[in-house]
């Protein structure tokens, strides 16, 4: 999982100067690659993050976590991965620099024990996260740990990308008339952090806000298939993607989320 996240960097300026539509809009996000330390496990880690979520609405910081563990995934080289997000880069540097200047005397005075449920030091980046398709369902409807597909994927030389974000809106409508809902796309463009040079430009994350959401894709896959194609969607994303890896899947477990 660390080795698809850390990507170059490519195209993301072309990003920031979309016009945002109200599901099309742009977040950061960071990731920490993490394994257990001997005799911990998801339990304790659960225990250990529980606390940060006071500090964030004494502070009044806008940021969630999610916890992100590989269901299919067979190059998973950590067995956990903190998935963080701000909803703008101004509550990035926000929360961060309260995390470095208050949260260390805000623990003290809360009697919060050092962090020693994982080692995470090996591996940390910054991206900017870009919701380019939405189905939602209602809260009450949505699992508490979400499937999300990742895979790695590579522009095309002459890629669009307001023309690929107008493509997944055509995509959204087209999903919601045929009833396939209950969704989400994303793409990750990389920002800042430790970062390697790879032939792929950014990740595509698939989510499902409930299990049934997924079985109903994957039983109406042929028909959603076809009318896909018969629709040109595959032939226009082939203009802007030219391929992408097969998906890894994580669960996504919501930690906490003080965004207003």
């Amino acid at each position: 999982m660390y080795k698809l996240l850390l990507i170059t960097t490519l195209l993301f300026n072309s990003f920031s100067a979309i016009a945002e539509t109200s599901d099309q809009y742009i977040h950061r996000s960071e990731f920490f690659f993490c394994n257990f330390n001997d005799g911990k496990d998801y339990s304790d880690l659960l225990k250990e993050q529980a606390s940060y979520e006071g500090f964030l609405k004494e502070k009044g910081l806008q940021y969630n976590r999610i916890n992100l563990l590989p269901i299919w995934d067979n190059n998973a080289e950590y067995d956990y991965v903190m998935w963080g997000n701000w909803p703008s880069g101004q509550d990035q540097y926000k929360e961060w620099g309260a995390y470095m200047n208050e949260y260390p005397k805000w623990a003290r005075e809360n009697d919060v024990p050092p962090q020693n449920v994982g080692d995470c030091a090996k591996g940390a980046v910054s991206m900017r996260f870009h919701s380019v398709l939405r189905l939602r369902i209602p809260m009450e409807e949505r699992d508490e740990r979400l499937f999300t597909d990742w895979r790695r994927c590579k522009f095309t030389e002459d890629a669009n990308v307001t023309k690929l974000k107008a493509l997944y809106a055509k995509q959204e409508k087209l999903a919601k008339d045929f009833g396939l809902g209950g969704y989400g796309v994303s793409l990750f463009t990389p920002y800042r952090g430790n970062q390697e040079a790879t032939d792929r430009d950014f990740m595509m994350m698939t989510h499902w806000y409930n299990s049934d959401s997924r079985v109903n894709m994957i039983s109406s896959w042929r028909e959603w298939n076809d009318l896909m194609r018969e629709n040109g969607m595959w032939e226009e994303r082939s203009k802007h993607i030219e391929s992408c890896s097969n998906a890894d899947t994580y669960q996504a477990h919501m930690i906490y989320n003080t965004h207003e």
